[in-house]
């Protein structure tokens, strides 16, 4: 087996008539600037990092009462996430995570979030999420309140969305 060069091993955003997603799309943007402790021995920013990006943008949106209110006794907790990573990022440097909400459910959602590096997509993730009840330690209903403000972070409706997952997965 050989090993690739530099070139050979940057998968460059798959050729088709799609284009890459747009930041536009997702209604919370969150910056994270990238510090010299992340990189991994390759030079690169390491995957875990890419994870924390996602996490902190997660936490940003449901955790913020003044964006999405939650009951006292209720918290979410993470239950899926699966990452595309579409190119490496360096230090230094400064990562935008763009959030949106694609899915509410009875008691759980799924975000879709990018990270945008120097204006190209390095990553794609989709999580679900579920609301707990922090006693029971079970899954709960989202309160209308809640359901109402989630959808407040939905991508724009007049637009055609393009995700890293559709172009993957078409």
């Amino acid at each position: 087996m050989t090993t690739p060069n530099a070139s050979e091993a940057r998968t460059p955003w798959p050729s088709s008539s799609r284009e890459q997603p747009s930041l536009a799309d997702y209604p919370l943007r969150t910056a994270e600037k990238l510090r010299f402790a992340d990189t991994d021995c390759n030079g690169h920013i390491s995957n875990a990092v890419f994870a924390v990006c996602c996490q902190n943008a997660r936490m940003e949106l449901l955790h913020d009462p003044r964006r999405v209110p939650l009951p006292v006794d209720a918290r979410f907790v993470i239950v899926r996430l699966e990452i595309d990573f579409l190119d490496e990022m360096h230090w230094p440097g400064t990562v935008v995570v763009g959030t949106r909400c694609e899915r509410i459910g009875r008691t759980s959602l799924t975000l879709a979030q990018v990270l945008f590096i120097d204006g190209s997509c390095a990553a794609s993730a989709r999580s679900t999420v579920a609301l707990m009840d922090r006693a029971t330690r079970r899954a709960t209903p989202l309160p209308p309140e809640t359901a109402s403000a989630l959808d407040g972070f939905r991508a724009p409706q007049n637009r055609s969305l393009q995700t890293c997952w559709q172009e993957h997965e078409g």
